[in-house]
């Protein structure tokens, strides 16, 4: 049996009975038994917000029997600064039009199921979301391994170093490094999701950006060192921010068309070619995986261009730091391939067999 924890946020005592029934029902019938805790009004569920061990919140609107919307005032204060999915659950939904709905604050109208919201809840728990990321949940565990196993050795350093956000990078790639392993010390093989930061964090376009203009996809290849901003001091003393390079270096990337590509002489889908992609056995194309629905990009290491940092972009996604280097390196070594001239071989090969 796994269990959820439900936040439920509501002062009529009729409707608390209604959610109290279908919880106990679906309990019978369901390996995820839901434990509800009822908040009845805006400061019991505030309090319980502020330290949020559930795995979701329904949340009424109105909880003091009068048409002040108080549920509305207590998503508001806890929105972006909880992590557990909001369901606000409400016969008054049409007063919430500026509240902007998302897969992890949505609104539902009274009239809807109370089971089915039950369902949502499920979902989403089953993503693993709320038990890595809400407070004592996996993300919290780990970084108190970090605390005794890293930092309690190490403390002088911080001391005399004294800079909160070095240590805060420091911290973050410790835990890199932990999710890179598995419980036996062996490296996790990464999903395919994992390539893709979206939407990008960084404000200007960088080295790993996926970008478009118009309709075509681009990958920044420039390095970071010439991508950055720099700065300079002129005669006034006044600091003055460059970039070492003028413009990117890009190359585009395609939608992998392999229905087309992966044909053999008949005109049959060959499974060894789409293989040949995807596992990049060929120098001149990088495969990155599906993109929101897309069959994945290729990355055509011959359609280059540069591209003005002025230039209209839409930025789409940024290739992980891992994985956009390796892009990167397989890059330059597709154009530092030189060959050598050809030579007869086979004489050779025969020259040795015939000397036994």
């Amino acid at each position: 049996m796994t269990q959820i924890n439900l936040l439920i946020i509501e002062d009529e005592p009729a409707q608390i009975q209604v959610y109290e029934d279908i919880i106990f029902q679906h309990n019978k019938k369901s390996e995820y038994q839901v434990v509800q805790e009822v908040c009845k009004d805006y400061d019991e569920g505030k309090k319980a917000l502020d330290t949020p061990f559930y795995d979701a919140a329904v949340i009424d609107l109105k909880l003091s029997g009068t048409d002040e919307l108080e549920g509305k005032k207590l998503v508001e204060a806890v929105q972006g600064k909880i992590r557990i999915p909001i369901i606000i659950y409400s016969g008054s939904i049409a007063q919430i039009e500026d509240i902007e709905e998302t897969a992890l604050l949505k609104k539902r109208v009274r009239t809807e199921s109370f089971k089915d919201i039950l369902g949502e809840i499920i979902v989403v728990f089953n993503t693993g979301i709320t038990q890595l990321l809400r407070p004592q949940g996996e993300i919290d565990r780990k970084l108190t391994q970090i605390f005794w196993s890293h930092l309690a050795d190490d403390l002088e350093t911080w001391i005399t170093h004294n800079n909160q956000k070095t240590l805060l990078r420091y911290i973050f790639s410790h835990f890199q490094e932990h999710m890179e392993i598995d419980t036996d010390g062996n490296f996790e093989e990464y999903h395919p999701v994992e390539i893709y930061i979206t939407p990008p964090i960084k404000k200007y376009i960088h080295t790993g950006d996926l970008f478009k203009i118009k309709e075509d996809y681009y990958f920044v290849l420039t390095p970071a060192c010439d991508v950055v901003f720099q700065y300079k001091f002129n005669k006034n003393g006044e600091k003055i921010p460059f970039r070492k390079a003028d413009h990117l270096v890009v190359a585009k990337a395609k939608e992998f068309d392999y229905k087309t590509l992966c044909l053999n002489k008949n005109g049959k889908l060959e499974k060894s070619k789409i293989k040949g992609y995807v596992k990049n056995d060929f120098y001149r194309y990088h495969y990155l995986p599906s993109f929101k629905g897309n069959n994945g990009f290729l990355i055509d290491f011959q359609e280059l261009k540069t591209v003005g940092f002025d230039t209209e972009m839409e930025k789409i996604a940024t290739i992980s730091g891992a994985f956009s280097k390796d892009i990167i390196s397989r890059f330059s070594l597709y154009f530092a391939r030189q060959g050598q001239p050809t030579f007869n071989q086979d004489q050779i090969v025969n020259e040795f067999f015939s000397r036994n």
